[in-house]
């Protein structure tokens, strides 16, 4: 999850962005070529002298609302072939005289905020929301880059007065004092609660700003670039989102300089995704990695690691191990080190594996590709059963899908052996999907452990949709007052049908229950599990009756609904 946010962390604001714009079939072809930088300064134009904008702020919004250019020029009527290309731009204000301008689309995008207008935006005239524009004059008074502004969307340019904003920065600047305004900036938009909050709550993130600026060097400080002390606060912010404390950070800048201006973000992202999967301390990761900046130096991707040899090697206990294996067998066999930290997780080692490496140091070779390379035997027996079962899923699969398939099962901790590809042929989704859906049990609360086991048994549960899985859970926990470590008895419960099986069953027996035929509660392993003759034959035993109105008035989920009211107003009938 970590790892999903640090990618997407430049793509905020930039869906509606990243849409094809609408083609221009309204234009003769000859025009289109000049159509944009027309319409671009015509609007440009209309929004200074019609709607009385400052000339820098309509041409910031022109400048930057390329979309939403089209979408005005999209909108045009027809326009003749006859129209010479140097009456184009005179045809545009004609047309602003008759259709007002939605200034608001062309605002957000320019400033790289969403396109739809939140509810309380009544108006298509950016005039009538003065304490917008206000707070927008004030950032980009203080030097705030304007297409980045949509960073302060909608907390800042909605919520705060722009004199609030403007004593803010000023108060920034004296705390900050030495550092250029592009640090100032670059810090607002990454921690946008210095504006939003009050300054005395962040006292230790804006002395761990400073010494972390001051650390980096002259270089950075004399450089006056946003985007590089944009890219250092990402990175700062990463640690700060993997729970590292305000404050710590500053100190520990002298000896990993290189993690915060050169390091890629990608790989910051993997290493604390790494550690938090390990079980290490949110608190405790920023000073480990800060530490030892040598880790995010190390090449994980392409090193083959085999289980348990590599768990022995390490030196954790030949009985602990051999007993995880006996439990958890489908760890077995090759796998990536990138993979490592689930593989620990499924086998419920990974806080003894993480005793082996928090000495730091020399206990740090356990994760270099020299240190596996040393023993880089392998069990042969489960080598032979794994390519065996590989050869007849491949007969019938396509290739690429299988290879997908096994990444995925290796990313959660299986390994190359006869179980992996037993489950390879069930699940049918991409490796993301997957992925995602494996996440998303885990963060309602499944454990790690249950969801393995789950996998093995009944991996048609990943084929699912993540809304599919939250109804069922929900339905679990909510409905049948469950915990989700029933799952770990009953693991099956995420495979029936929710609307045809279990929502009809328990209904029917709720049912029951109401007018006194059914005293006892039934579990849903006793309920679901049963085949339909099976359940019957149950029914039957609370009274002869209850089959005929089973099979009338419940079994149909079509049909249950409409029969309830009336049953319910009639219950002598059974």
């Amino acid at each position: 999850m970590l790892l999903r946010a640090a990618l997407h962390l430049n793509r905020l604001f930039s869906t509606d962005a990243a849409l094809a714009p609408p083609k221009l079939r309204n234009l003769p072809y000859r025009l289109r070529h000049v159509a944009v930088p027309a319409a671009r300064a015509v609007v440009s134009e209309y929004l200074h002298s019609t709607r009385c904008l400052p000339s820098s702020h309509a041409d910031s919004i022109a400048t930057h609302s390329p979309r939403s250019l089209f979408s005005f020029l999209a909108a045009l009527p027809t326009v003749p072939c006859s129209l010479p290309t140097a009456e184009f731009p005179a045809l545009l204000r004609r047309h602003l005289n008759f259709h007002p301008l939605n200034e608001l689309p062309f605002f957000l995008e320019s400033i790289g905020g969403p396109t739809a207008a939140p509810p309380c935006f009544n108006s298509i005239f950016l005039s009538d929301h003065p304490s917008l524009l206000g707070a927008v004059a004030a950032l980009a008074h203080f030097g705030f880059p304007w297409s980045r502004l949509g960073l302060l969307y909608p907390g800042v340019l909605l919520d705060m007065p722009p004199d609030l904003i403007s004593t803010r920065l000023s108060v920034l600047e004296a705390r900050l004092h030495g550092l250029p305004r592009a640090a100032i900036i670059a810090a607002c938009l990454t921690f946008p609660s210095l504006l939003e909050g009050d300054l005395s709550d962040y006292d230790l993130l804006i002395k761990d700003i400073a010494t972390t600026f001051i650390g980096l060097g002259p270089d950075l400080r004399a450089s006056n670039d946003i985007d590089a002390f944009s890219a250092v606060c990402r990175r700062m912010r990463m640690f700060y989102d993997a729970g590292t404390e305000f404050g710590s950070i500053g100190g520990l800048v002298g000896g990993s300089q290189r993690v915060f201006l050169e390091l890629g973000e990608k790989r910051i992202a993997e290493r604390l995704w790494f550690f938090k999967e390990l079980g290490m301390e949110g608190k405790e990761m920023g000073r480990f990695l800060l530490s030892n900046a040598r880790i995010f130096d190390l090449d994980f991707s392409d090193v083959v690691i085999s289980v348990p040899r590599y768990l022995l090697n390490v030196g954790l206990a030949e009985d602990e191990v051999d007993a995880a294996v006996g439990k958890h067998p489908y760890v077995v066999g090759k796998n990536q080190l990138e993979n490592l930290a689930r593989v620990l997780r499924a086998m419920e080692l990974e806080h003894r594996f993480l005793e082996k490496i928090l000495a730091g140091g020399e206990s740090l070779r356990y994760l270099s590709p020299e240190f596996v390379l040393e023993d880089d035997s392998y069990d042969a027996e489960v080598e032979r059963a794994f390519l065996d079962g590989m050869a007849k899923v491949m007969v019938d699969r396509k290739a690429q899908f299988v290879d997908k398939k096994l990444e995925f099962l290796k990313s959660v901790g299986y390994g190359e052996n006869e179980i992996t590809t037993k489950v390879i042929p069930v699940i049918n989704s991409t490796k993301d999907l997957l992925l995602e859906r494996f996440d998303y049990l885990l963060e309602r609360g499944v454990e790690y452990k249950i969801l393995c086991r789950i996998l093995r048994v009944f991996p048609k549960v990943l084929n699912q949709s993540k809304d599919m899985l939250n109804e069922k859970l929900n339905y679990l926990t909510e409905e049948l007052g469950y915990s989700l470590e029933y799952l770990g008895c009953f693991p099956a419960f995420l495979c029936f049908d929710l609307e045809n099986r279990v929502k009809p069953r328990y209904t029917m027996l709720w049912w029951l229950q109401e007018h006194g035929l059914l005293r006892k509660k039934l579990a849903p392993a006793t309920v679901l599990a049963n085949s339909e003759k099976r359940f019957i034959s149950t029914l039957y035993l609370v009274h002869p009756a209850v089959p005929k109105l089973w099979l009338e008035c419940f079994s149909s989920r079509i049909h249950m609904d409409y029969y309830l009211k009336n049953i319910n107003q009639h219950p002598d009938n059974i």
